[in-house]
């Protein structure tokens, strides 16, 4: 038998599907359904705020940029990710974050330092528990702003 850092590691896509199933849903709910290129502020807590905007549209897909505004600390530590809504499949998951693009379900282990072999499920549970703590203690802005 294998020791557990040689063994394979195969994504459980039910999870995956499923995770990203609820995502689609609450970002519907956060976002709403404007018809125009959405630009909005969202505040969470009594400090934080970011910024969640329209990257590009396509007819099955929206990808939809979120990015921490407070100037608390360096820019490496604020969050700013990407998230690809995939409409005729209801999922949503996020396809760039802190800058890396490129993520897919299985990473091998050399691809880049201190990068976990589950990085796409990890960072979709963390889509997840942002998107909770959005619900829990954030609000919108009153004002919200359209481009295009």
């Amino acid at each position: 038998m294998l020791p557990l850092s040689k063994r394979r590691y195969i994504p459980d896509l039910q999870a995956l599907h499923s995770l990203a199933e609820r995502n689609y849903a609450a970002l519907q709910r956060l976002l709403g359904r404007e018809p125009e290129k959405l630009e909005r502020e969202l505040l969470v807590g009594d400090q934080l705020r970011f910024r969640i905007s329209e990257k590009s549209s396509a007819r099955y897909t929206t990808d939809i940029a979120i990015e921490q505004l407070e100037p608390h600390g360096h820019a490496f530590v604020r969050a700013a990710f990407i998230v690809r809504l995939y409409h005729d499949a209801r999922m949503a998951e996020i396809v760039d974050c802190q800058g890396v693009e490129g993520l897919t379900a299985i990473q091998t282990v050399h691809e880049r330092p201190g990068q976990g072999r589950d990085e796409k499920l990890q960072l979709n549970l963390h889509l997840a528990d942002w998107l909770k703590l959005c619900f829990q203690v954030g609000r919108t802005s009153t004002h919200f702003k359209f481009a295009g």
